[in-house]
């Protein structure tokens, strides 16, 4: 019969042997549950970035049409001199906050499009591509235009520092809103509601 000491040693060296496993083992499962990085404040300095801010004339863009098919031979261009009032939404298809909030800006869509609002969505290419934002606009409903930003180059232009952001622009081009993170309908709807008034 072994002695007490003998079961000590062999318990220790089994726990030993064990406890590299289960850390691997769960640092695999951090990884493959963790989801890409929320924050792209580092990878836009990788370029010069604005700040851009209420009050700002906004800056004109043209960017490559995406749809639930996946990227068209066309265009989505946004002229901030257009006289139009505009709703721009920068998302990543990847983003938990923006899937979040698809429903929210189907519904300003559907209620403020029939006013005269002009809808652009701005579909970030980090650490994603054209084929799984495809499918985001496909499985959130996604009608208005969207562009595809593969360089980020747009979210640079205006200074965009997470998903999503909205930025809101009256019929002078001139920016009236921006806001980070999910927001309330009401909020978004008030900022609207404020240019058509």
């Amino acid at each position: 019969m072994p002695s007490k000491k003998v079961k000590k040693k062999r318990n220790l060296s089994t726990y030993l042997a064990v406890l590299p496993a289960a850390l691997l083992v769960v640092f695999i499962v951090y990884l493959v549950a963790t989801p890409p990085s929320q924050s792209i404040s580092t990878i836009a300095t990788t370029g010069q970035t604005n700040t851009v801010k209420t009050g700002d004339i906004a800056a004109p863009f043209s960017l490559d049409l995406i749809d639930e098919t996946g990227l068209k031979n066309e265009k989505v261009t946004f002229r901030p001199d257009s006289g139009q009032i505009y709703f721009i939404d920068f998302i990543h298809e990847w983003c938990v906050h923006c899937r979040n909030m698809a429903p929210i800006v189907e519904r300003l869509h559907q209620t403020y499009a029939e006013k005269g609002v002009v809808f652009i969505t701005v579909a970030g290419g980090y650490n994603t591509d054209a084929q799984k934002t495809a499918q985001f606009i496909k499985n959130y409903r996604v009608t208005w235009p969207v562009g595809f930003d593969p360089q980020l180059e747009i979210f640079r232009q205006y200074g965009v520092r997470g998903t999503p952001t909205y930025v809101i622009v009256n019929r002078n081009g001139i920016i009236t809103a921006k806001l980070e993170g999910e927001q309330p309908y009401e909020a978004l709807a008030r900022e609207l509601d404020r240019l058509l008034g």
